[in-house]
């Protein structure tokens, strides 16, 4: 009887700890952005993440035309 008493308490400690802390300064709360601003970041991070592949591109290629001038080197 007495460990299923304590059981009982000790799980409604658990369940209304979250809100009591909740409603305290227990937690931490992080400012959630409005969906427009982040639509406008995942559009800006998009468009910067296609300027680094066209980048990247172009520096593939540059390395390419440089690899295919320079004489193979055979080894004996």
């Amino acid at each position: 009887m007495f460990q299923k008493g304590l059981s009982i308490m000790l799980l409604l400690c658990a369940l209304f700890s979250g809100q009591l802390l909740a409603s305290g300064h227990g937690h931490e709360f992080y400012d959630v952005q409005n969906a427009d601003h982040l639509l406008r970041h995942s559009a800006d991070s998009d468009e910067i993440r296609a300027r680094a592949r066209e980048a990247a591109d172009e520096l593939r290629e540059g390395h390419h035309n440089v690899k295919d001038r320079k004489p193979e080197v055979i080894h004996l």
